[in-house]
């Protein structure tokens, strides 16, 4: 069993709890190492990853992102743990922590499959995304034209903002600030949402997981593609992006009784947070 812990360089609350947990790994003759958000992509290339069992993301959800696209790669299980504000995507806390990785290295952990999205920009390489593909605007002022199609057939053209392509674990990310629907996390679905649409269908669409969704960058301008919150980069006229949920699941570590829905109540109702 080794371990791999992943904590935002400068947050100290989360670095010491990494360290105490290495500790206690050890003390269980199980071998864990920590390393920091910064060097997350060279030390895949290091090989930190190759022999790991688990990995702990230990920040927020922005570190999860990215340290799930990893895992996923390698059919990883990964546990996160909330050091962020909500972190709807982290179902533990970090008093929890202990308690789920001891026995679950003990009795085996609790794991719920999340469907992702492979994301390819015409003939590149594919991308992994956990909770959402966007395809926005590239000048502010200005409404992005694109045109949508779904298993080839042709659906709709927009002048918008933008548009999203979800997964169920995304649907509460920009998805809902978009105004599309929230689905259970643990539903394999895709999800397309128009941002700000002009004069066109405005309403989402929720689709069976074996859908391949389509959008064409119309406008001269071009578009910027934004994957998990990080730009992926600009796009050209007529560039096809395509997106369809991947056939191997995301491997969630989840606790004996994780408030899925409480945490999404705390996401509709915000007067909860301050209460």
């Amino acid at each position: 069993m080794t371990v791999v812990l992943v904590a935002p360089d400068g947050h100290d609350r989360a670095r010491a709890v990494a360290a105490a947990t290495e500790e206690r790994l050890a003390s269980h003759g199980i071998e864990a190492t920590t390393i920091g958000v910064d060097a997350l992509d060279a030390s895949v290339h290091d090989g930190v990853f190759t022999s790991a069992t688990l990995v702990v993301s230990m920040g927020g959800d922005g570190t999860f992102l990215r340290l799930a696209a990893v895992a996923h790669a390698r059919g990883i299980p990964i546990l996160g743990v909330n050091f962020g504000r909500l972190g709807y995507l982290l179902p533990l806390e970090p008093h929890e922590l202990d308690t789920v990785l001891l026995e679950g290295l003990d009795h085996g952990f609790r794991i719920e499959d999340r469907c992702v999205l492979t994301v390819q920009i015409d003939d590149g390489p594919s991308i992994v995304a956990v909770n959402e593909v966007a395809v926005e605007k590239r000048e502010p002022g200005h409404m992005l034209r694109f045109s949508t199609a779904i298993d080839g057939e042709t659906f709709v053209s927009y002048a918008a903002d933008g548009i999203l392509i979800s997964t169920a674990t995304g649907s509460t990310a920009y998805n809902l600030s978009a105004g599309g629907p929230v689905l259970d996390p643990s539903m394999r679905a895709i999800t397309v949402t128009p941002v700000a649409p002009h004069l066109a269908v405005d309403r989402s669409v929720v689709l069976p997981p074996e859908r391949v969704v389509e959008v064409t960058v119309d406008d001269v301008r071009g578009a910027v593609l934004v994957v998990d919150g990080r730009s992926v980069g600009p796009l050209l006229a007529g560039s096809i992006i395509s997106a369809t949920a991947d056939p191997q699941p995301l491997r969630l570590v989840v606790g004996p009784s994780s408030p899925v829905f409480g945490r999404l109540r705390s996401i509709l109702s915000p007067t909860e947070l301050s209460s």
